[in-house]
């Protein structure tokens, strides 16, 4: 279930910073910046690659804590 949730969160932040870049990259070709949604094949690619990595970092921490030492305290 933890993991579930890392994989979730991450993916939440990653999206967000993903859809501003594409709206700095937007603005800059256009000359105006405004937020707005890429289209659905272009949202659906961004998703997919976001996805995949939040699924990385979350075997990445899952793998760094089981090296780390137990510390007292700490579940």
């Amino acid at each position: 279930m933890r993991n579930i949730v890392i994989t979730g969160v991450t993916f939440g932040v990653f999206m967000t910073e993903a859809l501003i870049h594409y709206n700095m990259g937007m603005s800059e070709a256009e000359g105006k910046f405004r937020l707005r949604l890429p289209p659905p094949k272009e949202l659906a690619k961004i998703a997919a690659v976001t996805g995949a990595f939040s699924i990385l970092s979350s075997a990445l921490i899952n793998q760094v804590e089981k090296g780390m030492p137990k510390l007292p305290g700490i579940k």
